[in-house]
């Protein structure tokens, strides 16, 4: 996590801003044991998310403005299409506009 949070503060030291990104299931290593699986059968994974805030608020200090947007579990039951594409995209696009609001 230390490692992490200084790249992350270099970025903000020379941009004056930084995004982390993480897709879902990364640090399963990190965070505390196995919640089982869901109806499908797939494990349940634990959120990376509050973990990070945590360890960046810890970091920075109140150095940095903290946001933490938790997105909803989406059901991928079938292939993406084009229009599915385009509207992640335009989701994507608004979570950043977000976090630099």
């Amino acid at each position: 996590m230390d490692k992490l949070c200084e790249h992350v503060a270099r970025c903000f030291n020379k941009y004056g801003h930084a995004v982390v990104c993480v897709a879902e299931g990364a640090g399963q290593d990190l965070l505390a044991g196995h919640k089982g699986t869901d109806a499908s059968g797939n494990p349940i994974l634990a959120d990376i998310g509050p973990f990070l805030r945590s360890g960046f608020k810890k970091y920075f200090k109140g150095e940095a403005d903290i946001k933490y947007i938790d997105p909803t579990y989406m059901i991928r039951a079938i292939p993406t299409t084009a229009n599915d594409r385009v509207y992640c995209t335009v989701l994507g696009q608004g979570a950043v506009h977000a976090a630099f609001a």
